[in-house]
């Protein structure tokens, strides 16, 4: 069967059963919070996929990762992706729960990559610019690469902003070396 289908299945089960068990943004939190555990830690998905450990375990596993108990929704959620043996299919269905919340929302996630550390009220003012153009929440990641020299990128949903100088000399480059002169 196909893993998008599967995950999109689950996750659209996760957000009605959150929804109505009204903890539908603690829900997004924490899995947002489980999926960077998934990100940074391969024993959790090692864990998760042994076919040694029992339903309990795995899921006792996954409750101790978080400094409070989680909530029932994911709770209940997690203990049937493992009954049903989906556990492989697992980070694929939190992140469609993560995108079918976000449109439920009208949340847009933007990341504004620059060669310098910028300021807090420089992002918030570009964050405020966005909301009101685009009507929506954007929540903004904000990072650091020294090889852009100068300049930024911004990418939010399918539009990638390139003005970053080492792009700009990129492209001059390639236009002086390729094309080849003509001897009239």
């Amino acid at each position: 069967m196909y893993i998008g289908l599967i995950a999109k299945r689950y996750a659209t089960a996760l957000a009605e059963f959150a929804a109505a068990n009204g903890e539908e943004s603690r829900t997004y939190k924490e899995v947002q919070e489980l999926i960077r555990y998934y990100r940074e830690d391969n024993s959790l998905r090692n864990a998760l996929s042994s076919p040694v450990l029992s339903v309990k375990t795995k899921a006792d596993i996954v409750r101790q990762l978080f400094k409070q108990s989680i909530c029932t929704s994911l709770d209940k959620f997690i203990q049937l992706v493992i009954h049903h043996k989906r556990e492989s299919y697992l980070y694929f269905m939190l992140n469609s729960f993560l995108i079918i919340y976000r449109q439920r929302h009208n949340i847009q996630e933007a990341k504004f990559i620059t060669a310098m550390p910028l300021k807090d009220e420089v992002v918030k003012r570009i964050c405020t610019t966005i909301e009101q153009k685009n009507h929506s929440e954007v929540h903004i990641q904000s990072e650091e690469k020294p090889e852009l020299i100068g300049g930024f990128l911004f990418r939010i949903g399918d539009i990638l902003v390139d003005a970053s100088l080492s792009s700009q000399l990129n492209r001059l480059k390639q236009q002086l070396c390729g094309k080849t002169n003509r001897i009239v």
